[in-house]
């Protein structure tokens, strides 16, 4: 498809790039989906014993 040498090499080089960028972006994606449904579930354990100490008082 690419007939010169420069423009094989640049063609290989975005291909680095774009895996690398998407391999980043899945990281960033799985550290703010962990942090935000590790404080989902802690605040609904801590909805939960509030309530639970409201019924029991």
């Amino acid at each position: 498809m690419t007939k010169l040498p420069e423009t094989s090499e640049s063609s290989i080089a975005i291909i680095f790039l774009v895996i690398n960028l998407s391999t980043l972006l899945r990281q960033v994606n799985c550290l703010f989906l962990s942090l935000f449904l590790t404080r989902y579930k802690l605040g609904f354990v801590i909805d939960f014993s509030i309530a639970k100490i409201d019924i029991t008082s």
